[in-house]
This record gives structure tokens, sequence and C-alpha cells, in this order.
């Protein structure tokens, strides 16, 4: 091999390696142009989950990896830094004021109390059923117009001094379902308590202006001997005749054969004390229009007939008799008052009747002894007598009043006869009636109640 100098190979060799930096560079710069946009397209990937692939050159696959696993990194870092945040101390709440708590309560226990006092003051109100003044008997002349309603009839009888407010007469026949009022002329008294005063509303006015000094009237429920006495004061009858009447053989067999359907049972009853006892409509009779005392009775036993006309075929339908009809009417008439209580005490006596258990009235038994006594002894409850329903099982002789038409209606539609009613008790103040399937739950019933009716009982005896 010819030999070269050493300056011209060391030329040679600065030239070649020379040429081979400039390449290496050159590559090198093309590289790093393409970096930048090839981790652009790696990233893009990253945010979209790798769903696109992006193709790079085998020579540049190990920067692209090295950019990507460096780069991104030093971006979160980076990011984080600046999105998070800063830690603040919390700021304290403002202490609240128990003063506002302590008013409010305040007024809450104020509002409690006056409701609580107004409500008293309303029920006191609404429950006073007491006579206006029980010593006052002097006559008051009232016109109930036909239409008139509860609140109106109320404050006419509250105008005239009759009653203490519209609002205890109201409650009073909403609680007692005396909701058939009747219109017509009526003559009241400041005597009498609430119960006198409806019941006599119920019976029905005259159709006519009253004069006291010469009109009658049967009040629901009342007997034929209390209405004598009534007929003895009109001074153009005696109370005498009036009794001999209705008990007179020949007068009442005229009767029966006007009114075959309202008496034919009645003049086959024994041991009756009145044969026309409940069959004396309780109304008003202007008695200067009868001649004698045959012919009021006829205009009484008449009005009976003409109510009862639409009941003579159901009667039969139930298999009792008119006479039946009207004894148990005359004892519903003498416990209960309103449709609904009416109607349940009908059940409660058929319940009893059913398993022939005695009805246990007191109405019976003030029948039979002839009196008005507002406590019965034991005595009384067990004197001998068919019309004591205490001892005696069934119907007994025949009616203890004269009932009223919705008492008769009572009697042909008992209410909760399923559900075993055998005794109930009356609240006398507020009308509420407790009713009960057996003896201990009775009683129970009645020890709530017993001073309470005590009270009322005196009150109403010494009013009369």
């Amino acid at each position: 091999m010819p030999f070269e100098p050493r300056n011209a190979r060391y030329e040679k060799e600065k030239k070649h390696l020379f040429g081979r930096a400039k390449k290496t560079s050159s590559k090198d710069n093309q590289l790093e142009e393409t970096q930048p946009q090839q981790e652009k397209e790696v990233v893009a990937v990253t945010k979209k989950t790798e769903q696109t692939q992006v193709e790079v050159p085998k020579s540049e696959t190990v920067k692209v990896v090295e950019s990507k696993t460096v780069e991104p990194v030093v971006e979160t870092e980076a990011l984080e830094t600046e999105t998070k945040p800063k830690k603040t101390k919390p700021e304290k709440k403002p202490k609240r004021s128990r003063t506002g708590f302590y008013t409010f309560l305040v007024i809450v226990v104020v509002l409690a109390l006056g409701l609580g006092s107004f409500g008293g003051y309303y029920y006191v109100k609404a429950t006073n059923y007491t006579a206006v003044n029980a010593k006052d008997t002097a006559k008051v002349n009232v016109h109930i117009e036909q239409g008139s309603n509860a609140q109106q009839i109320g404050q006419l009888l509250t105008d005239k001094k009759l009653v203490h407010s519209p609002l205890a007469f109201k409650h009073y026949i909403e609680t007692h379902e005396a909701t058939n009022l009747r219109a017509g002329y009526y003559v009241l008294s400041k005597s009498m308590n609430m119960k006198k005063i409806v019941e006599t509303l119920l019976t029905g006015g005259s159709d006519v202006p009253l004069n006291d000094k010469h009109v009658l009237t049967m009040t629901e429920g009342e007997g034929i001997a209390t209405f004598a006495k009534k007929v003895g004061a009109s001074k153009k009858f005696t109370e005498q005749e009036f009794l001999a009447a209705v008990n007179d053989q020949e007068f009442l067999d005229r009767l029966a054969k006007k009114y075959p359907k309202l008496l034919k049972s009645a003049m086959t009853a024994t041991d009756v004390r009145y044969r026309l006892e409940g069959y004396l409509y309780p109304a008003t009779y202007n008695y200067d229009a009868y001649k004698n005392v045959n012919e009021l009775i006829v205009a009484m036993v008449d009005k009976t007939n003409t109510e009862m006309q639409p009941y003579y075929t159901e009667i039969a339908k139930k298999k009792m008799t008119v006479q039946e009809v009207m004894t148990v009417a005359s004892i519903i008439q003498g416990e209960g008052v309103g449709d609904k209580n009416m109607r349940i005490i009908s059940g409660v006596f058929f319940n009893r009747l059913a398993i022939n258990m005695p009805i246990q009235s007191d109405v019976a038994v003030k029948y039979a002894l002839n009196t008005d006594k507002v406590n019965l002894t034991v005595d009384d409850v067990n004197v001998d007598s068919p019309y004591n329903l205490y001892k005696n099982t069934g119907f007994g002789p025949g009616p203890f009043n004269n009932p009223s038409i919705q008492a008769v209606k009572a009697v042909l539609n008992p209410l909760d006869r399923d559900k075993k009613y055998l005794y109930f008790v009356a609240n006398l103040k507020t009308g509420a009636i407790t009713y009960s399937t057996n003896q201990e739950d009775h009683d129970a019933a009645v020890a709530k109640v017993d001073a309470i009716n005590q009270a009322m009982e005196n009150s109403s005896s010494s009013s009369n």
C-alpha cells in the first residue's frame, strides 16, 4: 500500500469525520422537528382512550414512548399544582340568640291557653240547656214560621228569653237529632228547660194564633192522666169527664168501628189502665171548637189514624199488632231524642225481646207506680204490676204514653241490631248515649255519668 504523508492522512480523516457528524446532526434535527408533532398525536390518542392508532416509523418508536412516559407526567403535575385549592380555615358561625326562641315559645303557650279558655267557654255556653227562669211560669206566645231554620228559631227563642242562646238551642237539636221541628203557633214559658221546649216544637204548633185560655197541648210522650189535668184546668171540661170518656166502653166501641186498623188490637188488650193510651195524637187543640170531651177525643184519635195510615201495611208484614208498636214506641219516646238514637234504642229492646229478656225500662216502672219520681228504688222496680217491665217479659199490657210518629218509625226501622246491644245509658247534660253488650260494661258507663245525671234530674225536678 503506498505511503501517505501524515498531513494528507490527517486532512482526509478530518473530512471523513466532519461529514459523519454533519449527517448525524441533520438526522437529529429531523427527529427533533417531528417529536412535538408525534407527542401531540400520542396525547390525542391518550385522551380518546386509544381509539385511534398513530403510525410512526420504527426508528422513532423509542423516542415517542419516552416522550409519552415523561412529558405527560410533567404536564399533569403542573396541572395539579395549578388546580389544587388552597386550604382555608372554616368560618365560625355566629351564635344564635335564644331570645327569639323563648319569645316564640311564650307566644305558643299564650295562644294555647287562650284557645283552651275559649273552647271551655264555648262548650259551657253551647250546653246550657237549663230553664232561663225556673220560677217564671208566665205564658209566652211564639210563632215559628214555615221554612225557619235552626239558627232562626234559636234566635227567636233567645229574643223572647226562652233559651240562653241560639248556640245552645242549635247544639241541643244537633246532638239530640231533633231536626223535625214544626212550624206553627206555640205557648211556652221561661220555666221550661231545653228538653221541654224542643219536645213541644216537635209536636207541631197550631195553625192559628193561640190564646192560652182556649187551647190544650198534648206533648209527645205525655200520658192521659197528665193531659186530663190540663183538660180540667180549661174550666170548660173537667178532669173526671175526660178520664171517664177514655174508658167508656160504648164510646170505645164506636171509635173502634170507625178506626178498625188503628184500634182493633187495643180493644182486645187486657189489664190496660186506659184503653186509648197511646192513641191520642200529640198536638195543640183549640177546645172552643168542641162541645164536649168526646168530640175532643175523637179529634185526637182521628189525627193519630191519619198519621198512621202509611204504616199499617208495614206493621202487618212485621207480624206485629198496632198495640205492640205503640207500646214500644211509647218506651222509646220516654227514653231517647233524635232519629238515630231512637232507632238504636229500638234495636236494644228488640234484642232483649228476642232472647226473652225483660225490657227493664224506667218509663214502664214509673207508669206502673203512676209517678214521675226521679230516683227509683229496689222496691220500685219490684212493684207487682203488669206494667212493670223490669220483672215481666214481653210488651206488657199496652202503651205508657202517647208517642210521636218519629218513635213509631224507630220501632219499624231499628238500627244496629247486629251489634247485639242490650244496655244503654244517657248523659242527661250532653245527650250522649253509651250502648253496651254486657252488664259489666254497662255498669262502668253508668258510673261515669251517674253524678251528672243526678244533678240534672234534681235541677229538672226543682223547675217543675
